[in-house]
């Protein structure tokens, strides 16, 4: 199937990319002048030494993009039109673009593509993009931003933490050291009388143990905003009474 892209005169057809020897280096992107991984799919030409990445070939014309709300309408240009013969990107402060940008003339306001393309928020446990379409936790004073799938489900049970929690040492009111794996009762009966806190995600090094007390105190937080507003519900109903 050819496709007819405004940028080249050229048809281009979508293919997986094959490189003939193992040791020729990747094609370059002509749109975001990136390598364009082995196997991937992408727009050929089979002309001239002409390859967009998928994503690059199915960009947008124009967007209004968050960064540039309010002002001006960005246009996908494939080429820059300063007499620099480059651009800068606004949103990575990437210098020397030759490639596509969204690129705003009466702003001199420019953006790779990819870089259009980002997730404007990130959750907090998964790192992966925020979806405006589903349900969300937020913070907005702390910028703190959690998929509802994040904040409910409950880790699972990982090994690694458990034999973290095992090897854990504590120490005695009278300075020695106590191994909770070699006398796991003593520990627990030295930890108890010395009521020490908690440990913070912070102090933990086994990362599945910190995500783990990420999530309880996510979800204690989460049932501490519930019950304070139940409780401020029924203060605002019985004071109409």
């Amino acid at each position: 199937m050819e496709y007819k892209h405004f940028s080249h005169p050229h048809n281009l057809k979508i293919q997986p990319l094959q490189t003939t020897k193992p040791s020729d280096s990747p094609p370059i992107c002509s749109g975001c002048e990136s390598a364009i991984s082995e196997s991937a799919t992408a727009y050929i030409c089979s002309t001239c030494d002409f390859n967009l990445h998928e994503q690059c070939g199915n960009a947008l014309r124009g967007i209004q993009h968050p960064s540039h709300s309010g002002l001006h309408h960005l246009t996908l240009v494939p080429y820059t039109t300063y007499c620099a013969g480059t651009f800068t990107c606004r949103a990575c402060g990437c210098t020397g673009g030759k490639g596509f940008s969204y690129c705003c003339p009466l702003c001199d306001f420019d953006l790779h593509v990819q870089c259009a393309q980002l997730p404007q928020l990130v959750c907090n446990i998964c790192n992966v993009g925020m979806d405006g379409r589903y349900w969300s936790y937020n913070c907005y004073a702390c910028n703190y931003h959690v998929h509802a799938s994040c904040a409910v489900n409950k880790p699972k049970p990982v090994a690694a933490a458990s034999s973290a929690i095992a090897k854990c040492v504590t120490t005695s009111d009278e300075g020695k050291t106590v191994s909770a794996e070699s006398a796991p009762a003593q520990g627990l009966e030295t930890e108890q009388q010395m009521q020490q806190p908690a440990a913070t995600a912070e102090q933990v090094e086994d990362p599945a143990l910190r995500q783990q007390l990420e999530l309880q105190k996510l979800q204690l937080q989460l049932d501490m905003s519930s019950a304070l507003a139940n409780m401020m519900g029924s203060f605002n109903l019985s004071s109409f009474v």
